[in-house]
């Protein structure tokens, strides 16, 4: 083992803007060793999510102020235990948790669950089988419970929460139409995922192709979006349809003070729409209601996944780049190590 932890920390300050490889180095400091009640981790995969830019800002609530130049971004990574002072986590165990950029981490077993790599591939704890996923199935089942002959419109479709929504809402019997940003992304939905249709809102006409692919109107919008988007797609939902407030992508690279957009509360008025704002740590205690739901989805093909990979922690900052200027397809994942 490796006497150095490679960490990825930030440069500077992000207080808004596109993040760029240049926001951040590597750095190098010891491996940690457990004390007793612990347990030490050498990562293999690294989840990039969109809340981690929210989060580097101050703005992801939880009373945690902004990251400053050398402060290391948390965020959640699968693993291996390799010393382990813990009874619950023994060496060799499998783990998920919160662990941060960098190869190595020390936890105590807070928000730090065992996984199983004969059950599923230990990426997609990461993504369809982890937080993404949980998201998206507590939308779908708990918030929206989209039933059989309902339509449903998904933004941010070619993504992990959006694409499984969309394939979990499909299980229950609803249509899916999905938005993304380019045609390339819009073949993954379409063809990998499965969805009916998938509309590009960067091509001209986008607003009458929406018009035009919701019918008499959708019964339920998932929005990862907000922002103009969301107005888009209220125009286009069914009365007392349901709207699922899951992601703000188009506000976490802008502070607060730089926004523009005003949300028009007449829309929701007119449509009768109901609007529920999700916050997935809400759903933890219902991890395995969804595991035994969606798992055996995933096995069988009929919930399929994709996912946008780079090689070791040096690209880290980069790929992040890539995820918050939306070039991402599928998934984004660090890999750290081999398994």
């Amino acid at each position: 083992m490796s006497a150095k932890n490679l960490r990825v920390v930030l440069a500077r300050p992000l207080s808004s803007g596109v993040p760029s490889a240049e926001d951040f180095r590597l750095a190098e400091a010891p491996v940690p060793e457990p004390r007793e009640g612990e347990f030490l981790v050498r990562h293999v995969y690294l989840s990039l999510d969109p809340y981690q830019r929210p989060a580097m800002a101050g703005r992801h609530g939880g009373g945690h102020g902004p990251l400053g130049a050398g402060d290391m971004p948390s965020a959640e990574t699968v693993g291996q235990v390799v010393k382990s002072r813990h009874p619950a986590f023994p060496e060799g165990a499998w783990v998920r948790h919160f662990g941060g950029w960098q190869a190595f981490s020390v936890s105590d077993g807070t928000q730090a669950y065992l996984v199983d790599p004969r059950r599923a591939p230990l990426s997609a704890y990461l993504g369809v089988l982890g937080m993404p996923g949980l998201t998206a199935w507590a939308s779908a089942v708990r918030l929206a419970d989209v039933k059989a002959g309902q339509t449903v419109l998904v933004s941010a479709a070619a993504g992990p929460v959006g694409a499984t929504f969309g394939q979990i809402a499909m299980q229950r019997g609803a249509r899916a139409v999905g938005i993304a940003g380019s045609d390339e992304k819009c073949a993954l939905v379409t063809g990998t995922y499965r969805f009916s249709a998938c509309l590009n809102y960067k091509q001209p006409g986008f607003a009458d192709a929406l018009r035009a692919a919701a019918g008499e109107g959708f019964d339920v919008y998932h929005d990862n979006v907000g922002g103009p988007m969301l107005v888009d797609a209220l125009k286009v939902l069914r009365n007392y349809g349901t709207v699922v407030l899951c992601g703000m992508m188009a506000e976490y690279n802008t502070a607060p003070e730089e926004r523009s957009f005003c949300f028009p509360m007449a829309l929701p008025v007119l449509k009768r729409a109901v609007l529920k704002g999700l916050v997935v740590y809400d759903f933890e205690p219902q991890r395995d209601a969804f595991f035994a739901e969606v798992a055996p989805w995933v096995a069988s093909g009929a919930i399929r996944v994709a996912e946008d990979r780079a090689e070791g922690l040096a690209l880290a900052g980069a790929h992040f780049g890539r995820l918050m200027r939306g070039e991402n397809v599928g998934k984004a994942l660090v890999v750290v190590g081999p398994e």
